[in-house]
């Protein structure tokens, strides 16, 4: 039996307002009324803050970046390549997609040619879309949906400063401020000398050892920075700067991830079971 149209309308009209309702912050206190409208009104709808970045979302054929760019796996990597390769059917090779990308992204940051930083060129996706069989344009979606391929030349040294829970509450927003002030760039953007890039990044699982830093490069090697401050965050930079390669893991000396009371469990040789030795 179909409805009438007034029964739909006025169906309609009784749940929006039921939603109305349901989204009105109840007057609870005498606390609510003196924080103004605003505190009366109708609870408010938040997004993320917009990142800025000067890397472009679309691709521009440059000098250095187009479908005619010279570029080519290393023997190294192909053999690399041949051992991603065997862990999927032949037919459905093209899920190694994106462990090529990210081994034509590291072969980056050692070409001179390509400024020795960690992106990908529009000819390697080409060259990755050639070996796995696949329409150039399913690559290009997978790089662009995923925010660890840079497909442009970014600096040098990649600063992720991690500002997942555990390290925000740790003071990782202390941390990245002072490297924006320090770098004077923004987050997304690269120093005018080339050498630095910096980005924030989602959970890198060093939680204990909040807050911290991965950086990428071809002196750092995706390294983990732990236990960070303002002033060890900006050593590291200046270390790197001045070439050197600084001290990965904890800065402030500690071992793993023991607490500041150090060892407090564990402290006896375990009655097993033990790893069964399968030489």
């Amino acid at each position: 039996q179909r409805s009438h149209p007034w029964a739909i309308a006025m169906a309609s009209s009784v749940w929006m307002r039921s939603l109305r309702n349901a989204l009105v912050v109840p007057r609870a206190s005498s606390v609510a009324v003196k924080a103004g409208k605003a505190a009366q009104g109708r609870r408010s709808f938040f997004a993320s803050k917009n990142l800025f970045s000067d890397a472009l979302s679309v691709h521009r054929d440059t000098a250095y970046n187009n479908a005619d760019t010279v570029w080519d796996f290393t023997p190294e990597n192909y053999a690399k390549i041949d051992d991603v390769l065997s862990k999927y059917p032949p037919n459905y090779k093209r899920s190694g997609v994106m462990p090529l990308l990210f081994l034509a992204q590291k072969q980056c940051e050692h070409m001179k040619e390509h400024g020795n930083t960690g992106w990908i060129p529009l000819a390697a996706m080409n060259k990755i879309a050639k070996i796995l069989d696949m329409p150039p344009m399913r690559v290009y979606e997978v790089a662009t949906f995923y925010t660890m391929y840079n497909r442009s030349p970014i600096g040098v040294h990649n600063l992720q400063v991690c500002t997942t829970s555990p390290c925000m509450v740790a003071g990782a927003y202390k941390v990245l401020d002072g490297l924006k002030a320090h770098l004077g760039v923004s987050v997304g953007e690269t120093t005018k000398d080339g050498k630095f890039h910096l980005m924030e990044a989602e959970c890198l699982g060093a939680c204990c050892n909040a807050p911290m830093m991965q950086i990428a490069g071809p002196v750092t090697n995706d390294a983990y920075y732990e236990d960070l401050t303002v002033e060890s965050a900006i050593k590291i930079v200046e270390q790197l700067r001045k070439g050197e390669t600084p001290k990965s893991g904890s800065q402030t000396g500690r071992h793993g991830s023991i607490g500041p009371q150090g060892k407090t469990v564990l402290l006896e040789e375990p009655n097993g079971p033990y790893c069964r030795e399968f030489a």
